[in-house]
């Protein structure tokens, strides 16, 4: 069956008649003009000051590789800003996926469970994610610094103290990394 959405008569003038209304959502950078119109309800002037869906992934959106190492069930429990569609180009039929809804050898289409029952919380604002991008930032500045600073000691340590010292002392320098990266699992040899 051949599809005549694209020359059908009425499917042009309702596209064309869509494409040709402003947005009634005025984006936040948006110039005075545009954000008074759209206070008065009217459509903003200008096509770059409305408002536009941008499809962002969370800053703290997890890689694959490490979803990988959970089941579906760990997955569908994540928080929802992490349950955003992805586009699946390479399967037939051509898809949205969740993106953290994924097992071996199983994915879960879009809307996922998780995104149905939180619904707009799904989706980041961009200014959240900058903000919380740049969180991450300061947070991975301050992990550095802390880095620096237990290098610096040690190689103090090394040039001064005794052995049976270095060791408890690396200790305590271990466990204020842990704490400041936000875990103090200990490690295993």
């Amino acid at each position: 069956m051949t599809d005549y959405s694209d020359t059908d008569p009425f499917w042009v003038e309702n596209r064309a008649r869509f494409l040709a209304e402003k947005s009634t959502a005025a984006d936040p950078s948006a110039c005075g003009t545009c954000r008074s119109n759209v206070a008065a309800g009217k459509a903003v002037e200008h096509d770059e000051c409305a408002q536009r869906a941008t499809l962002l992934h969370a800053p703290d959106h997890p890689y694959y590789e490490i979803l990988a190492g959970f089941s579906l069930e760990e997955n569908a429990k994540l928080p929802a800003r992490f349950h955003v569609p992805v586009f699946d180009d390479c399967g037939v039929p051509n898809s949205w996926l969740c993106a953290v809804c994924q097992d071996e050898g199983t994915v879960t289409g879009w809307p996922c469970a998780t995104a149905t029952k939180y619904g707009t919380q799904v989706f980041t604002p961009l200014h959240v994610a900058e903000t919380a991008q740049e969180k991450q930032t300061a947070e991975l500045a301050g992990l550095k610094e802390a880095i620096a600073g237990a290098v610096a000691q040690l190689r103090e340590m090394q040039a001064l103290e005794p052995d049976h010292v270095k060791a408890a002392s690396l200790y305590e320098i271990e466990m204020r990394l842990r704490h400041a990266a936000g875990t103090q699992n200990e490690v295993t040899a």
